[in-house]
């Protein structure tokens, strides 16, 4: 079986480490900024509106994915050490939370632009969902989602965790890029600003999820599972809602406005690379400290744990 001794770091230079878990979320901001260039056009943005666009989903969904860990996974270990909560580089970050940021991210763009919300929306699935598959590529490594134990042969061996595991980041990693051509196609049959592919993207993402995470082990529950679930199943039904709705009731996708030309500006572009730099710093999905302690408990406690 795998034993999973992976290095998180990709590279430390004195005291600067930079971690291939925080790698993801570069490589994701990457990938939302190159699909609105490619597809300003269509949509009526300008080059500064595009990094504006992006600016605010970046800084949105580090923001969201930050808060949804304290509030709802560790809110025990930063209620004792509350002046941890702004260190990023500590570790913690959770996916929901993420979502959430993304769409606040829009809903601000297009209040401040007056631009259609619901085509940004439907746009932004199908890079979000290569961020969220690339990010669990990014969990195996930091090994901070696991499985619980199984006798199947590709099971993970953890150096702090009793028996081999079922590896459910990598589960869900091909869950969410098998997810993404049914998004690019389903955006090319209804256009952006139907609801449809965004429908479709919270229903699949969050059914399927709630399927693969009933192997994995959460660090917390609640009401007898994971804690993550509960959101899973709101989302699954929430996406279905949406689904039968604008399929019964479909929406006409609105005329994009011509893009004014708009040269995007040094601060813009600054900012942005900042963005897309920052979360190199960011060494797991949960904070180290604390996963470290929970996992030596549940080591001294195995009876407890179960």
């Amino acid at each position: 079986m795998l034993v999973h001794d992976f290095d998180p770091e990709i590279v430390t230079a004195r005291s600067l480490s930079l971690y291939w878990y925080g790698a993801v979320y570069t490589l994701g901001f990457l990938g939302f900024l190159t699909w609105f260039a490619m597809r300003r056009n269509r949509l009526g943005l300008s080059g500064a509106e595009v990094l504006d666009l992006c600016i605010l989903l970046a800084a949105l969904i580090l923001v969201g994915g930050r808060l949804f860990d304290i509030l709802v996974y560790e809110f025990d270990y930063y209620r004792e050490n509350p002046r941890h909560m702004i260190d990023w580089w500590r570790g913690g970050m959770a996916s929901h939370g993420v979502l959430l940021g993304a769409l606040a991210a829009v809903v601000v763009f297009s209040v401040a632009h007056r631009k259609p919300a619901l085509v940004i929306l439907d746009e932004m699935v199908v890079p979000g969902v290569f961020l969220l598959a690339v990010g669990r590529l990014g969990n195996f490594i930091e090994g901070g989602v696991v499985g619980g134990v199984t006798a199947l042969p590709w099971g993970v061996l953890y150096p702090d965790l009793e028996g081999p595991r079922h590896p459910v980041a990598l589960y869900e990693s091909v869950k969410n890029f098998a997810i993404l051509p049914i998004l690019a196609l389903s955006l090319r049959r209804w256009p952006a600003g139907t609801g449809v592919t965004l429908s479709l993207f919270v229903f699949l993402y969050a059914a399927l999820r709630f399927a693969v995470d009933q192997l994995r082990d959460y660090e917390a529950t609640w009401l007898g599972i994971g804690t993550g679930q509960w959101f899973n199943l709101g989302m699954a039904a929430a996406g279905l809602f949406l689904l039968a709705l604008f399929r019964i009731r479909p929406l006409s996708p609105p005329r994009p406005f011509p893009a004014r030309p708009h040269a995007p500006g040094f601060l813009r572009i600054a900012l942005m690379a900042f963005l897309i730099a920052y979360p190199l710093g960011i060494p797991t999905s949960w904070t180290l400290a604390n996963i470290e302690e929970m996992r030596r408990e549940r080591l001294e406690n195995p009876a407890e744990a179960n």
